[in-house]
């Protein structure tokens, strides 16, 4: 088992051990492991001298064990990840393990005065972000409003009572991608990072201010989203079929018609025929343009009987009509 101690006080440092244990003659934003230990990379970017930025994407090749040590300031720790770990709230620390239970995706939020120890399995795939709030960004705000700070600690308070049911929002979702997982055809730097890495603060931001005890995220039941995901993942297989229909979708989720639909739209925002719809489009596109097939081709493929339609939806979506790649 391979052991990492460190802890959030310093992004510099922070980077320089990792750097130092993993690749030492890296001089690139990315920390590659070596191929014994893991396969993939860490990375770690200064949004401010306040806000840092923390991106993990690798397959572990050995046991791995963190020992996150706690520390004096206050500081906010908000994770977002897309793998699961089994959690224990200990007086002084978290022991979280790596677990493969299914996550659509989730985000806990901690206090970097409480330390963690995490154990990642030979065989995890670990992606996940850290965006960590130092006490000095985050007291001029809590000192103007005591409300907000309030709101935290009960944002912190919750998140631990609860920290297997939060999800990511469609919105967090896809800026956890473009960071964790970007778009190798494109040309990344570290403003691309940063730019994606605000943008995902505001988000936490925003749901702070919107969430209320009473009808707090952490309430949402987690089998439930996993059944939405399923159920899209469905239609997403099914693109050939026509459009099933809401009431038997909500069947296959085992939940009441109007808290699927609600909840879909929630996560996906669109409902479950804009969804279906918007797939068979990029689906189309990619068969037209990415495999050279012919407009006739994907309509047969794809079940569309009326061409007016297809083109006028296509052109809607894309800004390009189906056939100019003939």
């Amino acid at each position: 088992m391979c052991k990492y101690l460190f802890d959030f006080s310093d992004i510099d440092k922070l980077r320089g051990y990792f750097r130092s244990q993993l690749n030492p003659e890296s001089t690139s934003d990315r920390i590659y492991f070596p191929p014994e230990i893991a396969e993939g990379y860490l990375s770690y970017y200064k949004i401010s001298p306040e806000v840092f930025l923390l991106v993990n994407n690798y397959k572990a090749n050995t046991d791995i064990e963190y020992v996150r040590r706690p520390i004096d300031e206050k500081d906010i720790i908000l994770h977002f990840r897309k793998y699961a770990l089994d959690h224990q709230i200990e007086e002084d620390q978290i022991i979280s393990r790596y677990s493969d239970n299914y996550t659509p995706g989730n985000m806990r939020c901690m206090d970097a005065q409480q330390g963690e120890q995490v154990f990642i399995t030979k065989g995890a795939e670990v992606k996940s972000t850290m965006i960590v709030l130092k006490n000095s960004y985050t007291k001029p705000y809590f000192m103007k409003s005591s409300d907000m700070a309030e709101r935290v600690d009960n944002y912190i308070r919750y998140s631990h009572q609860h920290i297997n049911k939060f999800y990511l929002s469609y919105k967090q979702s896809n800026l956890f991608d473009q960071i964790v997982e970007p778009n190798i055809d494109k040309v990344e730097n570290y403003l691309y990072f940063i730019a994606r890495g605000i943008r995902l603060l505001e988000t936490f931001w925003k749901d702070v201010l919107k969430w209320e005890t009473e009808s707090n995220p952490f309430n949402i039941n987690s089998t439930q989203v996993g059944s939405i995901y399923k159920v899209s993942n469905y239609l997403k297989g099914n693109l050939h079929e026509p459009f099933i229909g809401v009431d038997q979708l909500a069947t296959m989720a085992n939940m009441s018609r109007t808290n699927f639909f609600n909840m879909f739209k929630e996560i996906h925002n669109q409902t479950p025929l804009e969804f279906f719809n918007n797939k068979k489009l990029e689906s189309s596109y990619n068969m037209i343009f990415g495999e050279g097939l012919s407009v006739k081709e994907v309509m047969d493929a794809l079940n569309y009987s009326n061409s007016s339609k297809f083109r006028k939806a296509f052109f809607n979506k894309f800004d390009i009509y189906p056939d100019i790649a003939l």
